[in-house]
This record gives structure tokens, sequence and C-alpha cells, in this order.
């Protein structure tokens, strides 16, 4: 654990205090469907809630096997404590130490973390602002060394909001069909997208090869505090990585993994497809309040619920993202997420989130435009 500590983007949000307008934490607003709601409180007498399968419920793992979009069987499914626990177990029983995993700069920076309390080392491969920040295959297959044992993806991409191309991923995929590397395709914000759903690896190449799927009910059915996520993992890491999740956590949540199941019976859809629809006017209106407050140029995000929007014209007199955004929290109590937190090349942006309300999304730009403008 030495010289690793809490992500940037948290150590951001734990300087606010609760009369700061929150542009930062990639969190929805939005309460859990009341369907799931509705279902647990009928049903919370009547359940066993003490320790379940390690793996997580047959008939959950059922269902999202049912419900994927790649094709996989149960027993290659594990639940897990969220999607971050998911990747951690993936990594610990993938990586060696020494091992290097390419992970996504911009990226969520929690990746470069992972990979450390695995024992290996992360390394960045770029994700450009000239091709919208979506994946590049060359540049990922130009990074990998006899030492790569792992490449990170994230689509939807945070902090940028971008989607991958199919063609893109089906290059990715012919690139590293023949070396020993484990893809880790990191599908956290696959429902939250705003054209045609997202292309995934896992649905482009072989899954009975060296591809790993992580995903969860945080994002898409707004159950963050639930703690339910999982993983898809090739057959040679189905036995060790239950071992780890059941030394390290035992099992998912029994509550959680019940919601899960009504979840993933459709009971919430419609609240779902609502919500996307709130986020996409939400995203315009951001987009909107930017033309109209800043002179800002920012990514049209395609997916998940962020704007990242370039500064780099503002560091002379404002200084680095990290100085701007620390300035916006102290002057204009406004909480942004500054692009160094992603990596190198997130320097010279911010990324605001536009799942807060309407009047916050809208007075928070102005407040950004106001302290850029001064």
């Amino acid at each position: 654990m030495q010289g690793i500590e809490k992500t940037l983007i948290r150590r951001m949000n734990d300087l606010a205090d609760p009369s700061c307008l929150d542009l930062g934490l990639g969190e929805l607003r939005f309460l859990t469907p009341r369907a799931i709601l509705d279902h647990v409180k009928e049903n919370l007498d009547g359940w066993k809630l003490g320790y379940t399968p390690n793996e997580g419920y047959a008939e959950l793992r059922r269902l999202i096997a049912e419900k994927s979009h790649f094709p996989v069987t149960p027993d290659r499914i594990c639940v897990t404590v969220g999607a971050q626990e998911a990747i951690l177990a993936v990594l610990m029983v993938t990586v060696d130490r020494g091992d290097e995993v390419l992970v996504p700069d911009p990226g969520f920076p929690a990746y470069a973390s992972l990979v450390r309390l695995a024992g290996g080392e992360p390394r960045g491969y770029p994700l450009r602002p000239e091709a919208g920040f979506r994946l590049q295959a060359d540049d990922v297959l130009a990074a990998v060394t006899a030492r790569t044992k792992a490449v990170v993806l994230n689509s939807p991409n945070n902090p940028t909001g971008a989607v991958y191309g199919e063609s893109e991923l089906r290059a990715l995929a012919d690139g590293l069909r023949d070396a020993s590397v484990l893809t880790i395709s990191d599908e956290v914000y696959r429902e939250i997208s705003f054209g045609a759903p997202p292309a995934s690896i896992a649905s482009v190449a072989d899954f009975g090869g060296r591809c790993a799927v992580i995903d969860s009910f945080s994002k898409s059915f707004c159950m963050t505090g639930w703690r339910i996520g999982w993983c898809a993992v090739p057959a040679e890491l189905v036995k060790p990585l239950a071992s780890f999740h059941q030394l390290s956590v035992t099992c998912a949540p029994a509550i959680s993994q019940r919601a899960a199941i009504h979840a993933l019976k459709g009971a919430a859809d419609e609240e779902r497809r609502r919500n996307v629809e709130t986020l996409r006017v939400r995203r315009d209106l951001a987009l909107k309040c930017l033309k109209e407050h800043t002179d800002l140029e920012p990514l049209l995000p395609e997916g998940a619920f962020y704007v990242f929007v370039n500064v780099a014209a503002k560091r002379v007199p404002h200084g680095g993202s990290l100085e701007i955004a620390l300035n916006l929290l102290a002057k204009e109590k406004v909480v942004t997420i500054p692009g160094i937190a992603f990596g190198e090349r997130g320097e010279g942006w911010l990324r605001l989130s536009f799942a807060a309300e309407p009047e916050a999304i809208e007075e928070g730009i102005k407040r950004i435009g106001r302290f850029l403008a001064g």
C-alpha cells in the first residue's frame, strides 16, 4: 500500500462541503427504481439473508448469462461486491509481480492502483483527443511488450464519454489473439449510451479466449450503495477467481443479490429507459450552458454521464487542471474533477458530471464561466 492512496476523484469530493454544487462524483442522483425497492420491502421478511454461494445465487448468475450480449455460461460468472472488486479479483489471479497491465490514458484512476495492489506495473496507452478519445487499436498494440499480461478497456469511457468503435475493437482482438494477454473489458456504463448499443470486444472476439467482462448494477440500475457487480471470465480463471473472491469477501450481500434478480427480470426497465432519456436532456443542457456561459470546448459525450471539457487555453493565468479545479471549489463552490486525475493525457481537461439536477448544472457552469473569465 505504500504510495497508494484515495483517487484524486475522491479527494476532490472529500474537500467539498454540503453547500457546494457537485459536478464531480460519478454517481447518478436517481433513486434505485421503485419496482426494486418495493420488491425488497414486500419480500424482506421471508428471505433467508445468510451466506450465499460464494460465486452468487445460481438464479442470478443464470439471468446475467441470459441477458449478456456475448455468449457465456453461468459457471463462468462470479457475482462480486461491485465492479471494482471484480476488477481486483481478475487482476489478482492474472498478474504476477513485474507484469505490466495496459490501462487507458485518460482513464478511471483506480485501474492503475488496482494493478499495483495485484503486484503489477500499470502502463498507459493513449486515447487521443484528435480521435475523440476513442480507442485506436494500433496505439494499444504498439504498447504491448513481452511483459504485458492484460489490457484494460472501458467503453463508454470514464472520463470522456467516448464509445469505442466495433472496427477498432475487432482490430485489437485480432492483434491480441496470438498473444498471452488477457483483455479486461469494463462495461459498467454500457446501458447508458445515447446512440446504438456500444460494441464490446467480448462480442467480436471468441469469449473462450483471453477476455474478461466486468459489469455492475451501480450505474444501470442506480444501485451504487447496494454494492453488487459481476465478472465473466475465461474457463481457466473460474476456480482461482472464485477462491480469491471467497477469501476476500466471502460473497456479495444476499439482499443485494435478491434485488438484482428482480432487476434482471425486467421490473425496472421502463424506469431505466426514462433515466437515460433524462440524462440525454441533461447532457444537452450542459452542452448548451457551456456554449452560452463559457468559451470552453467540450467533447460530445456518446455515453456515461460526463462531459470532458478542454481548459488547456486557461493555463495562463489559472494554472493546470488541478489548480483550476481547486480554485473552482474554493472560490465558486463548484466540484469538478481535474483531467490530471485520469492520467497525463487528461491534463488540460476538466470532467463535469451531468448527473446533477438541471438547476445545479446550469448554475455550476455559470460559475465556471465567471471564474475562468476573471
